[in-house]
């Protein structure tokens, strides 16, 4: 599952770019924003705890919306107006789906997702519709992703590793050896693994099976009533268990949201970035032109320093309504380097909730459908399996399951030559190593360094003598109804790019 931070703003993923609109006709773009939850004014306020600043971010990112129209389509009255609804539902539902704050609306407390997991186990508990309606399917969507053991890839029941999880990217510590393999590396993110008995302790307060999470929750839905009753295998509660619906929650309310306003402006055409990981439009573009999207490279995120990382490489262009969730490991991630092995594991925000890591099969994968809420869902689970093959099969389930028929794009990096065979970052890849295999940097005050690293601090490290000689594709596998839609920066309109494009777009069925 997905881990969502507390505190600070961040980007998931994807970063996915609107073209500006142009025509020779007066066109005007009216935007739409969130803004923090604040304990201070607002109709839905947060209830901080003592020496919380008490400001939320709704879900943790950047939400922004823009109608596209010609000049006298809509009143300022009515642009407003939808301002202020947008702003309403994002906070509101964000509220919901929370499992750190309470809150209150218009002065009232009211039932979210903490008070799901803090309520007496076995008590029946009234929600809105919205979070009845997102538990309910979440919960449904989690049993339809298991595996040939019965393992979940997709699972809501993942607090306690989440809680690990957010509490490491929130603080990385940096080793000496950590900083000398991230110059030597031009920017890649190491620290300490997680901790193995933090990592015991958070699995076994996370069921990760379909017998151990079927009967965790019921549902009334003629009272919108849910029921949270967590216990192992012999039948004892557990203590800690925990439901993050952070995988979800967020697809769910832009699918909410553009719905709404569809209803209220049949002709609307509305386009809603929600953290830049889950996009839907509404509607047509008014001058008639597709929709343009770039998807980011992630390979240019991971590796900040290397300048010759391109931060887009594939275009995507379709005209009318769409949805698209993509999930990947972008800035909450990190990596650990296993001396035994020779090589670099990556830990990032996308957990197997059977074994507590990231699989880091993909880098990235984006899905089209209809509903952003089960896109959401679609990406996380796709990103926890362990092939291609397994990917493209779990996808087939869940399309004949719900009855629609997605399209998917699974971004990972490939050796150069071959698009099925997967590269991993080695250590043998570096030169100049020391006698001990490992980088040799320049210290502050000008001396070689070719210790161990624990002689030294981090900070007494100038730059690093040995550097990377890497030498890798990103290969986009797309679903054939996805493939004819896309393109490679280099062919757009013929706009000139680097020579050193990464990305091979490769056909999938």
């Amino acid at each position: 599952m997905v881990v969502m931070k507390k505190s600070a703003l961040f980007l998931l993923s994807s970063v996915l770019l609107l073209s500006s609109c142009s025509t020779q006709e007066k066109e005007q773009v009216d935007s739409l924003h969130s803004d923090y939850i604040l304990s201070a004014k607002g109709r839905v306020r947060v209830v901080p705890p003592p020496g919380d600043m008490g400001m939320v971010s709704p879900f943790h990112t950047l939400i922004s919306g823009s109608i596209y129209s010609y000049q006298g389509a809509y009143t300022k009255q009515e642009i407003e107006k939808l301002q202020e609804e947008f702003q309403f539902r994002i906070s509101y539902y964000s509220a919901l789906s929370d499992r750190h704050y309470d809150y209150t609306l218009d002065g009232a407390p009211f039932n979210n997702l903490k008070t799901v997991n803090e309520t007496a186990r076995g008590t029946e508990i009234v929600l809105d519709p919205f979070l009845y309606d997102l538990l309910k399917e979440s919960f449904f969507f989690s049993l339809e992703t298991k595996d040939e053991e019965g393992k979940l890839r997709f699972n809501i029941f993942t607090g306690a590793l989440n809680d690990l999880y957010e509490k490491k990217l929130d603080d990385l510590d940096v080793s000496a050896l950590d900083r000398s393999l991230s110059l030597a590396n031009g920017g890649l993110t190491f620290s300490s693994d997680i901790g193995e008995k933090e990592r015991e302790e958070a699995l076994f307060r996370t069921p990760s099976t379909y017998e151990e999470c079927k009967d965790l929750l019921s549902f009334d839905d003629e009272k919108k009533s849910v029921v949270f009753r967590p216990f192992d295998r012999d039948g004892k509660e557990v203590e800690g268990v925990e439901i993050s619906l952070s995988g979800v929650a967020k697809g769910f309310a832009t699918n909410e949201i553009c719905e709404d306003f569809q209803s209220q402006y049949p002709d609307i055409s509305l386009f809603v970035s929600s953290g830049t990981s889950s996009i839907k439009s509404i509607g047509n573009r008014p001058d008639e032109k597709p929709w343009s999207i770039r998807i980011a490279n992630p390979v240019s995120q991971e590796a900040p320093l290397v300048s010759k990382r391109n931060p887009y490489e594939v275009s995507y262009r379709r005209k009318g309504p769409f949805s698209l969730s993509t999930s990947g490991f972008a800035e909450n991630h990190f990596y650990v380097y296993k001396k035994e092995e020779e090589n670099y594991v990556r830990r990032d925000h996308i957990i197997d909730p059977s074994t507590g890591y990231s699989p880091s099969y993909f880098d990235q994968v984006s899905v089209l459908l209809e509903d952003a809420g089960l896109a959401d869902m679609y990406t996380t689970s796709l990103m926890l399996t362990s092939s291609l093959e397994e990917a493209l099969e779990l996808k087939e389930h869940l399309d004949e399951h719900y009855g629609v028929e997605s399209e998917a794009l699974f971004l990972r990096k490939s050796q150069k030559d071959d698009d099925n065979a997967l590269y991993r970052y080695s250590q043998m890849e570096l030169s100049p190593l020391s006698d001990l295999g490992l980088p040799i940097v320049l210290l502050q005050d000008g001396t070689r360094y070719e210790g161990d690293y624990t002689d030294i601090r981090s900070e007494d490290i100038k730059e690093s003598v040995t550097k990377a000689d890497r030498d890798f594709s990103v290969t986009y596998f797309a679903t054939k109804g996805l493939f004819s839609s896309l393109e490679t920066i280099a062919d757009v309109n013929s706009t000139p790019y680097p020579d050193n494009l990464l990305a091979r777009i490769v056909e999938v069925s």
